[in-house]
């Protein structure tokens, strides 16, 4: 790729991170709403609005399962897109998936998240879930990579960007806390 393609390849990066967070979390928010919650979410958070309440069991699992089953569902959608059509600029809507699940994985060590949480609620290992989620994640981007000859530069620039991605937008959302409900 020439520095024009890298440059478009990054700002799809960047436009794919943020719907991943933002598709992810309004999940979430959809979920809490439905079960009847005033509820709210940022760009790396959604909770019910008043902290007050407790939520069952059952709908701790289902509002925590909601976003990652978007974002499987996303990961699962683009496999297939990216099966039928090489084409580069959508790569990034199935690779940030595997980074956000994985971030999020390394981010359960400080306090149980989506995955974590349901781990736990389900009597397992804090990580259990966690992995399964980023292990089907990963085998969908390397089936792709390797059917559509995507390189290890590539796959290298790729993760490095995403990271920063993930942790410039969670600075982002810790720091300013916007609102979109």
């Amino acid at each position: 790729m020439n520095f024009l393609d890298w440059t478009k390849y990054i700002g799809v990066m960047i436009i794919a991170t943020f719907l991943t967070f933002f598709f992810h979390e309004m999940s979430h928010w959809i979920a809490y709403e439905v079960l009847g919650y005033d509820a709210g979410f940022t760009l790396n958070g959604a909770s019910i609005k008043n902290s007050l309440i407790k939520l069952t069991k059952t709908h701790r699992i289902i509002t925590s399962a909601s976003g990652p089953i978007f974002t499987i569902i996303q990961g699962i959608i683009f496999y297939f897109v990216l099966k039928k059509h090489k084409n580069i600029m959508l790569y990034p809507f199935l690779f940030l998936p595997f980074i956000m699940r994985l971030g999020a994985t390394w981010a359960n060590r400080f306090q149980p998240n989506d995955e974590g949480r349901i781990s736990l609620d389900f009597g397992l290992n804090l990580y259990t879930i966690s992995i399964i989620v980023v292990t089907f994640l990963f085998f969908l981007v390397f089936k792709t990579s390797k059917k559509n000859k995507f390189s290890i530069v590539l796959n290298i620039i790729t993760f490095i960007v995403s990271i920063i991605l993930l942790f410039s937008l969670a600075f982002i959302d810790s720091k300013y806390k916007i609102r979109f409900v």
